[in-house]
């Protein structure tokens, strides 16, 4: 509180109780006597503080503070008959409550240390023969009414700078509750194995956490004030987004939904989001907090199993066809060539054995991918060059490109680094999308193979993009070309991209389709690892 109110409220008080100079006038005049009674006073006090042990426990430095103590009383006591009661006479007194406050005295003490000294200055007074009842009683008056100014003052001051120091000390606990909870939050946030967003209402990013940044590959600064859906999000995705985490209408925790956040590096991570609207203390919305999970690993184990099953009942069935067919099938083929040596003057009728031996023989072939597809990958790796690779693919589709006008492109600035792969695996893959791409070309074709180091799960590993200069992928081709049995050509079997996918997944990989605009070209991109280790898949 500050001085001058205090001096203020000191004014008002005196004119409260009616203290005059005609009082200060009677206490000087009777300080004569009490002057006398003093050390009895201040030793009386002490005696009897010393019968307490709350009181006497704020005393801590012996019979050295003991002593500076009385001599305080002693002047404060002098004070106290001499005046005049001005401002300092009012400071003293506020020294008073706060040093109460300082060492810890309850305020109780003070009061009854008041009513005390009271008891002992009327006693003393009493004794004065000089002075008549009347003049007695309006001297014991105005010691009354002094000692309960500086009572009121002292009480006054003690209980406003116990309450600020309460304040004080309320509020450095409650900044230290907040602070461990920030830290405690930021802790939580910074190091939690999963993604932590919060949102305005309109889905606009306000805040999220560093396992958020590294699945979108983009800093907070970047990102903050932008709508998440649509810098986030993809966007065949965007609108059941909405639906499924803005809603107004939706409960305060909803259901999981899944959605895939593209890095800038092309990979895709599966996210399971859940949503929780956050509040204000009336209950209002005005936040929505957004918790992700990365399943993508998750997700591809769960593929994986599935596809193994898969694998597993379509080997069943193709080793049981396959066991079926082969003897009517080597019957078809004997039967055909004896009927071609019947009818070899007839060239019609060559022409129709021929086509039904070619029949046969795509059958053949479609029982042996079917067979090759389910069976398991056994990889057997080797160091070599990834161009090695490629070369060898090409050369193997030479009665392919014979009588055609068809160019392989390397890029220039390719990477040189060698891989640890199954070489005759990777052919296979390399083989399949050279061929796709002079299936899908008119001449004159060229197929742009580029090679670039990059990184896949935080392991090196090799980028490899096919562009070819044909027509390029439909958005239905781009979303179903690594299906099982989906092909576009009048006798594939629709399952050389398929096995192309286990090969690379079997290296630890990825194969993927670029997407360009259509009439563009088609590109394909492989990721494999540098180093996948023995693996069977």
């Amino acid at each position: 509180m500050p001085r001058s109110r205090i001096h203020s409220r000191y004014r008002d008080l005196k004119r409260y109780v009616g203290f005059t100079d005609e009082d200060a006038e009677r206490i000087s005049a009777a300080r004569p006597t009490l002057a006398l009674h003093i050390p009895a006073l201040v030793a009386d006090f002490y005696a009897e503080l010393q019968r307490h042990p709350d009181a006497v426990k704020v005393i801590t430095g012996g019979p050295q503070q003991v002593a500076r103590l009385q001599k305080t009383l002693h002047n404060w006591i002098e004070q106290f008959l001499t005046g005049p009661y001005d401002n300092h006479y009012v400071d003293a007194r506020v020294n008073v409550g706060l040093r109460h406050v300082e060492i810890g005295l309850d305020q109780v003490y003070a009061a009854v240390a008041v009513a005390r000294l009271r008891s002992g200055m009327i006693a003393a007074i009493s004794s004065d023969a000089k002075l008549s009842p009347a003049q007695l009683s309006l001297t014991v008056q105005s010691i009354n009414k002094l000692l309960d100014l500086d009572l009121a003052i002292i009480s006054d001051v003690y209980e406003a700078e116990y309450v600020r120091r309460m304040q004080e000390a309320e509020r450095e606990r409650m900044q230290l509750l907040l602070h461990r909870e920030k830290e405690f939050s930021e802790g939580l946030l910074a190091h939690a194995p999963a993604a932590v967003l919060v949102l305005d209402l309109e889905g606009v990013i306000q805040r999220f956490n560093p396992f958020f940044e590294t699945l979108v590959g983009r800093s907070l600064d970047l990102l903050q004030g932008s709508d998440f859906i649509d810098a986030c999000l993809m966007p065949e995705a965007r609108k059941r987004a909405r639906q499924e985490l803005l809603a107004e209408s939706l409960d305060e925790v909803v259901r999981q939904a899944t959605f895939a956040l593209e890095h800038p590096t092309g990979k895709l991570y599966e996210v399971r989001f859940s949503r929780a609207t956050l509040r204000d203390p009336a209950g209002k919305p005005y936040a929505i907090l957004l918790l992700g999970h990365d399943v993508t690993d998750l997700n591809m184990a769960q593929r994986r199993a599935l596809e193994a099953e898969r694998l597993a009942a379509i080997g069943q069935m193709s080793a049981g066809l396959a066991h079926e067919a082969r003897n009517a099938l080597q019957r078809i083929q004997a039967f055909c060539e004896l009927l071609e040596l019947e009818v070899e003057s007839n060239a019609s009728a060559v022409e129709l054995v021929r086509r039904i031996q070619n029949a046969q023989g795509h059958m053949h072939r479609l029982f042996d991918e079917v067979r090759g597809y389910a069976a398991p990958v056994n990889l057997d790796c080797a160091t070599c060059h990834p161009s090695e690779v490629w070369r060898e693919a090409w050369e193997l589709l030479q009665p392919q490109r014979s009588g055609r006008s068809a160019q392989l492109i390397e890029a220039p600035e390719g990477s040189a680094t060698p891989w640890f792969v199954d070489r005759f695996r990777m052919v296979q893959v390399f083989r399949n999308l050279l061929e796709n791409s002079l299936a899908a070309c008119e001449d004159p074709v060229q197929v742009t193979i580029s090679c670039t180091d990059t990184l896949w799960h935080d392991e090196p590993a090799l980028r490899i993009s096919v562009l070819d200069n044909g027509p390029g992928l439909s958005a239905e081709q781009k979303k179903r070309i690594f299906e099982p049995f989906y092909t576009t050509k009048t006798r594939g079997t629709g399952l050389g991209m398929a096995i192309a996918t286990r090969l690379v997944e079997a290296h630890g990989g990825v194969i993927e389709v670029e997407n360009r605009p259509l009439g563009s070209g088609a590109e394909i991109v492989v990721t494999v690892p540098l180093h996948p280790g023995q693996a069977m898949y």
